[in-house]
């Protein structure tokens, strides 16, 4: 993934506003949130810092399993 990211780094899909949990607003502070889905099932939340002297960074927050990712997401199984 870090690969990936630093060839592009808009390389996941970006979240709606109105769609991304509390859970990584309260604790990070984002307004901006993208996911990135890896070949093996797994699940990575990111957003893209702008710091000063380097300009735009990716910040990885977490990397979840399928169910972790819906738990904080609010899917509920059926």
């Amino acid at each position: 993934m870090e690969n990936v990211l630093m060839e592009n780094m808009y390389a996941g899909d970006m979240i709606r506003k109105n769609q991304i949990p509390s859970y990584y607003t309260r604790k990070y502070g984002v307004n901006a949130l993208f996911r990135y889905a890896h070949p093996e099932g797994y699940r990575s939340c990111y957003t893209i810092l702008n710091f000063a002297k380097l300009g735009l960074c990716p910040y990885i927050f977490d990397m979840l399993s399928h169910e972790e990712y819906e738990r904080i997401f609010g899917y509920r199984k059926r």
